[in-house]
């Protein structure tokens, strides 16, 4: 089975709430994510991030690794992934970290507590892995 190498990358504000938008594809929200060559393509992580959120890196942070399979809502098949997970910290947040939903470029975002997470069941059927992994962090 081929190895997807994928980025999960995380960014929470000051009352704890984890970044999320919203994917068509998956149609859920879901951690901001790209795909990446080894653990150390950081370049990747920050083109995603100034793509997505028009904002600079200020600090990344690996913090762990996993492989596991899952079935691809998208392709409606099983894929073998091995999520990379960085801590990442944005210049200007606090620009956004107020703000429940918002959009940039057209893309919406959300922050979730936690808890949020275990709640929302389209989170909880396509993403349910990656909150778990979460928790260790």
């Amino acid at each position: 089975m081929l190895e997807r190498r994928h980025a999960i990358i995380i960014i929470r504000n000051d009352k704890g709430e984890y970044l999320q938008y919203f994917d068509e594809r998956w149609n859920s929200y879901l951690f901001l994510n790209c795909k990446i060559k080894n653990e150390f393509d950081t370049k990747s992580i920050e083109n995603e991030v100034y793509l997505k959120l028009n904002m600079r890196l200020k600090k990344i942070e690996y913090k762990m690794d996993r492989i596991h399979v899952k079935f691809s809502e998208s392709d409606k098949i099983n894929k073998e992934y091995h999520h990379y997970f960085y801590v990442v910290e944005v210049e200007n947040l606090s620009s956004i970290a107020d703000k429940k939903e918002f959009k940039i470029n057209k893309t919406n975002f959300k922050w979730y507590f936690y808890d949020e997470f275990l709640q929302d069941e389209r989170i909880q059927k396509v993403n349910s892995d990656i909150i778990e992994f979460i928790k260790e962090i």
